[in-house]
C-alpha cells in the first residue's frame, strides 16, 4: 500500500485511515449503519483492480450494457482507457458519451475522433448518444428542473456503469460521477438546460453556482430514475490539479471505489481525496465552497443517494 496512507479492513469490517502520524481515523461520511450503502474500495489501479471493485457490487446485468466515461478533450487529463478493458469483456458493454459545447467537441465526428485518438476505440466500442437527436428525461422533484435531455440512443441501454477520472481541481464543478451522468450524459441542448437552471435549452448560460449544483443533482435524479440499474466506479489516480485553488498537490495514486449510490461513490472520493491531502482544514473548507461539492446534500435532498456510506476494502 502506499506510505503516507493506508486503508486496513478491520475484524469488525470498519475500514480505518491511518495517517504517517500514526493517529486512526475514520473517513468523515463513513459510517457502520448496515443500511447504508457500500462503497467497495482497492489501492489497485488497473484493469484488473477495477473489475474487482465491480465485482463486488453483484450488479445485476440484463439487456444492453452502456458504460458511461468521457472521451476526453484535446487537453484533458482523461481516464485511462486501458482500465476499462476488463470490464468491458465481462459485461460485453458499449462505451458511451455526449457531445458538448466547446468547438473541439461540438460534433459526434469530432468526439469519434477523441476517442480513437485517446485510446478508447482500443479498449472497447463506442457512441454517441446524441448522434441522432434528444429524449427528455423527466425530474421528480428536483430542485430546479422538470426534465433533463440526453441522446436518443441512451434509450438502448438497459444496464448503465458510471466509469470516471474524479477530479477535485479541475474545472469549477467537482469532477465525480454526478457530473458524468448529468452535465456529461446531456446533449447539447440538455446541457443549456442545466447551465441555465431550467430555462433555456437553446443557449450556454453563466449561472450562480449554486444554481448549477442544483441543476446537477436534477439532472443525476433523472439519469438513475429513467435508467434505475446504474453502478459507479470512481479512479483515484495520479492526477495533476488544474486550477488556482491553494495548497494543491498531486496526491498519487489513491485508488478505484465502486457503488450503486452514486452519491455515496462521489462523497467517499472526496472525502478520500481531502483525507490524502496535507493542506489545512480552512484551506480544504476553501476547495469544497469553491467545487461546488454541495452538490452532494443538494442530490441526497432529492433522493438520488446517500452522502453517508460502509467503507470496504477488498485488499489484504
Amino acid at each position: 500500500m502506499y506510505s503516507i496512507y493506508r486503508t486496513v479492513l478491520l475484524a469488525a469490517g470498519m475500514a480505518v485511515c491511518f495517517t504517517a502520524h500514526g493517529a486512526a481515523q475514520q473517513l468523515a461520511h463513513q459510517t457502520e449503519n448496515p443500511q447504508a450503502p457500500a462503497v467497495y474500495f482497492t489501492a489497485d489501479i488497473s484493469a484488473e483492480g477495477l473489475m474487482k471493485v465491480y465485482a463486488a457490487l453483484e450488479q445485476q446485468i440484463t439487456g444492453s450494457v452502456g458504460i458511461k466515461v468521457s472521451f476526453g478533450g484535446p487537453d484533458e487529463q482523461y481516464l485511462d482507457p486501458q482500465l476499462l478493458t476488463g470490464l468491458v469483456g465481462a459485461t460485453d458493454g458499449v462505451l458511451i458519451d455526449s457531445n458538448g459545447l466547446a468547438g473541439n467537441r461540438w460534433t459526434s465526428a469530432m468526439n469519434y475522433a477523441l476517442a480513437d485518438v485517446h485510446g478508447f476505440t482500443d479498449a472497447g466500442r463506442v457512441q454517441m448518444l446524441d448522434e441522432d437527436g434528444d429524449i427528455d428525461m423527466p425530474v421528480p422533484g428536483g430542485h430546479l428542473l422538470t426534465t433533463a435531455r440526453t441522446g436518443r440512443h441512451f434509450d438502448q441501454y438497459d444496464t448503465l456503469i458510471a466509469v470516471h477520472r474524479f477530479k477535485l481541481h479541475y474545472i469549477e464543478a467537482m469532477g465525480g460521477n454526478i457530473k458524468n451522468i448529468s452535465l456529461c450524459l446531456a446533449s447539447k441542448s440538455g446541457k443549456n438546460l442545466i447551465h441555465s437552471g431550467g430555462t433555456d435549452p437553446d443557449r450556454y448560460h453563466s449561472t450562480e453556482p449554486d444554481v448549477l449544483a442544483r441543476a446537477f443533482a436534477d439532472a443525476a435524479k433523472a439519469a438513475v430514475t429513467y435508467k434505475p440499474n446504474w453502478a459507479f466506479i470512481n479512479v483515484l489516480d495520479s492526477f495533476e490539479p488544474d486550477d488556482h485553488c491553494a495548497q494543491t498537490e498531486n496526491l498519487g495514486n489513491i485508488g478505484i471505489i465502486a457503488s450503486l449510490d452514486v452519491v455515496a461513490a462521489d462523497q467517499c472520493a472526496l472525502d478520500l481525496t481531502l483525507e490524502r491531502s496535507s493542506a489545512d482544514e480552512q484551506t480544504k473548507q476553501a476547495w469544497q465552497d469553491y467545487h461546488q461539492t454541495d452538490v452532494l446534500k443538494y442530490a441526497e435532498d432529492i433522493g438520488v443517494g446517500s452522502r453517508n456510506y460502509r467503507f470496504i476494502s477488498l485488499d489484504e
